[in-house]
């Protein structure tokens, strides 16, 4: 009897650990009205990559709700090396606290990132290239 309680509360302690969302497909999700938004707040970025490199970005951007309040964040992507560096993509959080998206947070060098189900200051936390978790604190996410 012993041996199967301790099965039995095995099991509901592997059940009770969220699990972690899969990556994000940033192109799949992708939203029309989130790009856009995405492009003004980042205009004076992909402006002097223009001028001065002469390089094209990608964006690509969803609406989604991090913080619980009803109102959608942005969570995105932008490809540009100039904006970027070499080390790969930015990814991207903004918030709307007027009328126009302002950028709260934004990585380069990101291969893969995924919306976790734990929250922390009210806010999603974020996984970033498998091995870094940011969490919300001090009024935007870092890496902890």
């Amino acid at each position: 009897m012993r041996t199967r309680l301790c099965i039995a509360l095995a099991g509901a302690v592997l059940f009770a650990v969220p699990a972690l969302a899969a990556p994000v497909d940033f192109a799949a999700r992708s939203e029309p009205d989130a790009v856009e938004a995405s492009r003004t707040a980042w205009a004076d970025s992909i402006d002097e990559a223009q001028q001065e490199a002469g390089s094209s970005t990608a964006i690509a951007a969803f609406k989604v709700d991090l913080n619980g309040d009803g109102t959608p964040e942005i969570f995105g992507q932008v490809k540009n090396t100039y904006i970027c560096g070499n080390a790969g993509p930015c990814v991207f959080v903004m918030t709307k606290p007027t009328g126009a998206y302002d950028v709260l947070f934004s990585v380069p060098g990101v291969e893969n990132a995924e919306i976790l189900d734990s929250r922390t200051g009210g806010w999603l936390d974020l996984m970033i290239n498998d091995d870094k978790k940011y969490r919300y604190t001090g009024g935007t996410y870092r890496n902890q």
